[in-house]
């Protein structure tokens, strides 16, 4: 055997023993339970994606039963929060408070849309905990945004009291944690994955990666799902499904209790 080949099982050896040692100390640091989160079975969300019927759609949805809605939001130059479509931002005139208020018993995904790079961006963290406070609706929301950094500064207000989703930072951080052998040292800094696609070539909306999530108490709600795969998910340990079109998911749900 070669001098080599001797320093390479020699480093490997090395690296085993580290990873075993790791893993026999370091137990995985689950998320304590946020109520806003909590419920008995998979939850339906509707996503009030037209903001020109917000409205009306959020009063249909409500009236099928749904658990909640998924809304996007900006901070005006008035610094009011409202609902937005990303397509068509200047049609909305509907102000997240009014849907809060209307919908107390309701969950409230809350997509921060503003980039903390703007003004309006800035200010979105605190103005948002301010106006939940005002509502009481700290138990009643879980915020995210494709910006990490804004969950962040929306943290450290809230001092992690109200339910916070992950960004694509955090997410791709965790699906890393995962297809590695060191996954145990992953330490969440959300409650909440929506999991609406590929990470690259990986598909994260997998039983493994769901799984790793639940462990670490990780609420996981899919998004852009495919109407076949409900069933599916729900047996991979989904919590939850954000939709357009809730109804169907609803019937998937329902005859899946019945059996």
């Amino acid at each position: 055997m070669g001098r080599k080949t001797k320093v390479a099982l020699s480093v490997g050896a090395a690296g085993a023993a580290a990873w075993a040692a790791s893993k026999a100390i370091i137990r995985p640091n689950a998320r304590p339970g946020k109520k806003a989160l909590q419920f008995e079975g998979p939850v339906v969300i509707q996503q009030l994606t037209d903001t020109a019927n917000s409205e009306q759609l959020a009063a249909e949805a409500a009236s099928l039963g749904v658990h909640g809605f998924a809304v996007d939001v900006r901070l005006t130059v008035h610094e009011e929060i409202i609902l937005v479509n990303n397509e068509h931002p200047e049609s909305s005139h509907c102000l997240l408070k009014d849907m809060i208020i209307q919908y107390p018993h309701l969950l409230f995904i809350i997509r921060i849309a503003d980039s903390p790079d703007t003004y309006e961006g800035s200010l979105m963290p605190s103005k948002l905990w301010k106006l939940l406070e005002e509502c009481g609706a700290q138990e009643q929301v879980a915020v995210l945004s494709q910006y990490d950094e804004q969950v962040d500064r929306f943290n450290l207000y809230t001092q992690h009291m109200a339910a916070a989703g992950a960004g694509i930072t955090e997410l791709k951080q965790a699906y890393a944690a995962y297809t590695s052998r060191f996954g145990h040292l992953y330490h969440p800094r959300t409650d909440l994955f929506v999991l609406a696609g590929k990470i690259g070539p990986f598909q994260p909306a997998s039983e493994g990666f769901i799984q790793f999530l639940n462990k670490l108490n990780i609420t996981v709600y899919a998004e852009n799902y495919a109407a076949d795969d409900v069933i599916k998910l729900v047996s991979s340990g989904i919590s939850g499904f954000i939709t357009d079109s809730p109804k169907s998911t609803m019937v998937q749900l329902d005859m899946l209790l019945e059996h």
